[in-house]
Formats: structure tokens, sequence, C-alpha cells
């Protein structure tokens, strides 16, 4: 009998080298952790904002309302009353272009004052608040 030697040999599976793979995925990462920029919301208004894990950055270029530890109300950096801010913020998101604005309050603010503030700028039009934390 003829013994068949093709038959008897044991075929290597084709295999996947990853190396290369695993080394593009790295440099993408550190590519986009390096060209990242983290922006934090200053506006020279010391507020002692309250701090959250769940942080999320937005840009700074968006309307900000701010509150004091003193209850003073600014839109940007300029003062306005309760009355005023309907209209202001209306005309700063006309201005921007944007539909979000940021409410920053300090810590020691009045809840009351803080959700006062915050109908008032769903008043003026705005789609979206978003609420400043500390790092």
């Amino acid at each position: 009998m003829r013994e068949s030697r093709g038959r008897s040999r044991l075929r290597a599976s084709p295999s996947i080298d990853l190396t290369p793979m695993v080394d593009v995925v790295f440099l993408l990462v550190i590519f986009f952790m390096v060209s990242t920029t983290f922006i934090t919301m200053e506006t020279g208004l010391p507020v002692d904002l309250p701090s959250a894990q769940t942080a999320v950055v937005e840009p700074s270029s968006l309307p900000t309302v701010t509150i004091t530890k003193d209850d003073a109300i600014f839109v940007g950096s300029t003062p306005v009353t309760e009355a005023q801010l309907v209209d202001t913020v209306r005309r700063v998101m006309a201005d921007s272009g944007y539909t979000t604005v940021v409410l920053r309050a300090d810590t020691t603010v009045e809840h009351g004052l803080v959700v006062r503030v915050m109908d008032l700028i769903k008043q003026a039009g705005a789609k979206r608040l978003a609420i400043a934390t500390g790092g």
C-alpha cells in the first residue's frame, strides 16, 4: 500500500500579527490626549463652585450667568438684576448663537435664588442649562 504524504502533514493555521494594530491604536490614544484642550470656566468673578464627580467640560464661549456669594447676578462680567436677566440673556444668546447657558453659582447661595435664576434663563429662551461645577 501506498502512503499518502500530503494527508499526514499538519497544517499550521494562519495567524494575524496584532502588534502593528496595537501600536497604531496606542499612537492614536496619545495623539488625542495631547491634542485635547481642557477649558476651565473662569470669568474673573470669585465663585466657590460645588464639586461633582461626573462633571463634563463645556466650551467656555457659551453664555454664562454667575451668582456670587453675596447674591449678585452677572451675565458674563456685567452685573444685572433679576428683572434685567431675561432681556440680557436673550440678547447674549442672540449675539452668540448658542441656546445653552452655563450657570455658575457659589456654594453658599440660597437654593431658592438659584431656582429663580434658572427659571428666568429658561424664560429667556435657553434650550439647555448647564450647571458649572468645580474640579
